[in-house]
């Protein structure tokens, strides 16, 4: 029973709504399975407590203490992350626009033909802007009727515009809370015995939980892999005396053995 036992990492950790929510174009149910997370490449707990103490008699001794945690901070760190996930991660809004589009810059090379003229990709939304590629400087142009460029003096350009995008897009907005009240986690690990090498499943719950908006994420050739980091803050339940912020549960085996 009192077996030194190593924990590795948390895997199927779950986020479950305790009331209705809006992500993208549909509404997550209370008790419903808001995001699933199969591997947290790290976690790490931080809980603060609360100490007072009754003082008196000589020297203002402390007499009696009560102690109670006052919250728990959970650091987690995912390495493959869905939209959802990533929303999650930033608590910020995730909405869905079906045909909306979105305006996107462009940048070209493009080779003149013997007149001067060229094709650009995509049909300008406003301004474009053309630059001799050998000089760097702006170059003066035409529009032709057939939508073409027309230059003068230049074989080769850069050319910078704006075309729009006609799909559907997703969208996250950092700054727009997707999240405004609680949540429940819920999550698994494995823990080795240290003497006997046998395996079981650690349960991990915490019914009341707020996003931290405090994501960290690295990109860029030099940060591989992407990992995206953020925290969850794991706040008391229960009345006085049976106050609790997560239940960590010992099964007898490893249910997820063949996983």
């Amino acid at each position: 029973m009192d077996n030194l036992m190593g924990m590795k990492e948390l895997y199927d950790v779950v986020l479950k709504a305790t009331y209705p929510i809006e992500l993208g174009s549909h509404t997550i149910q209370e008790g419903e399975v808001l995001a699933r997370f199969d591997n947290i490449l790290l976690a790490d707990f931080d809980e603060i407590k609360k100490r007072i103490a009754a003082r008196g008699g000589y020297d203002n001794r402390g007499l009696v203490w009560w102690e109670e945690t006052e919250q728990v901070t959970f650091n987690f760190s995912q390495g493959i992350f869905s939209k959802t996930q990533m929303a999650l991660a930033a608590n910020a809004k995730l909405g869905k626009n079906e045909g909306a589009g979105v305006t996107i810059s462009k940048r070209e090379v493009k080779s003149t033909d013997e007149n001067g003229n060229f094709d650009l990709l995509y049909a300008p939304v406003d301004k474009i802007f053309v630059y001799n590629k050998r000089t760097g400087e702006k170059v003066d142009y035409i529009i032709n009727e057939d939508s073409s460029i027309h230059v003068d003096g230049a074989n080769e350009v850069i050319v910078d515009y704006d075309y729009k995008y006609d799909n559907d897009i997703t969208y996250m907005i950092i700054g727009q809370n997707l999240i405004s009240g609680f949540l429940t986690l819920e999550g698994k690990t494995r823990l080795k015995d240290d003497t006997t090498g046998h395996v079981i499943t650690g349960i991990i719950k915490i019914p009341k939980v707020k996003l931290m908006s405090d994501l960290s994420i690295r990109l860029g050739k030099n940060a591989t892999p992407t990992v995206a980091h953020f925290s969850v803050l794991g706040l008391p339940t229960g009345s006085k005396g049976t106050k609790k912020v997560m239940e960590f549960i010992y099964l007898e085996d490893d249910i997820d053995a063949d996983i």
